[in-house]
């Protein structure tokens, strides 16, 4: 081999070498798309698992507030005038305010209702044989387990209360009439015979009023005690 075939070989040699030492810097079409999607499967689950939390924080606090109030009503509402009317009845809501009964997470909107955490209307009353407080929802996702919420906290305060109720309000017929379903569950006071009582009240009877009511296009949760 003469001098100047060596060296073009061992340049092309060495040349070589150095290209395979060099790392590909740019990426296919393919792995890039397979990236993005990679992304989007972890953002979606994400927003999804903080959803999740911020719906369990709110109803944290929404039961923390809505048992207060009803303690705070059941405590105080018997020392109050009441409705002798039995086709009117008397809010309390005002009075409430200004005797700072009101809970952290529940705010008076005007001299009937209260809002709770989920911008929901709130009533407090009376009428000529009991006292009683409306919780009014419209359908969402969240409106069920807010529903369950309330069954749950009502169960701790069953000793005391009449009956509790949700009633779902149809659309007027043709001729202006409106029906209503109703599924009540008893306190322990009227927990007598075959009634569904709170006491003993299963997770399947607390998704059936739930459910009846959450297909609804309004609800009411109602929540009854005696003078």
């Amino acid at each position: 081999m003469n001098l100047f075939k060596f060296f073009s070989f061992s340049f092309h040699t060495h040349n070589e070498r150095r290209q395979a030492d060099v790392p590909l810097c740019g990426r296919s079409m393919v792995e890039m798309l397979g990236v993005l999607a990679i992304i989007g499967v972890l953002s979606v689950g994400a927003i999804s698992g903080y959803s999740k939390a911020m719906l369990k924080y709110k109803l944290n606090k929404f039961s923390e507030s809505m048992n207060m109030l009803i303690n705070n009503a059941l405590q105080t509402t018997r020392t109050l005038p009441r409705s002798n009317n039995a086709s009117s009845w008397i809010s309390y809501a005002e009075i409430f305010d200004k005797l700072g009964l009101i809970p952290d997470g529940i705010s008076l909107y005007d001299k009937i209702y209260m809002r709770d955490i989920f911008n929901h209307n709130i009533w407090l009353y009376s009428y000529p044989n009991f006292y009683g407080i409306g919780y009014s929802f419209s359908n969402n996702n969240q409106d069920l387990e807010i529903c369950r919420t309330l069954f749950y906290i009502t169960k701790e305060n069953r000793h005391e209360l009449n009956y509790v109720q949700t009633s779902q309000f149809l659309p007027e017929d043709e001729d202006g009439n409106a029906e209503s379903l109703e599924s009540t569950i008893y306190g322990d006071r009227y927990c007598t015979g075959n009634r569904t009582c709170l006491k003993n009240i299963t997770l399947d009877e607390i998704d059936t009023a739930c459910r009846n009511c959450y297909e609804g296009s309004t609800c009411v949760f109602y929540i009854t005690w005696l003078p």
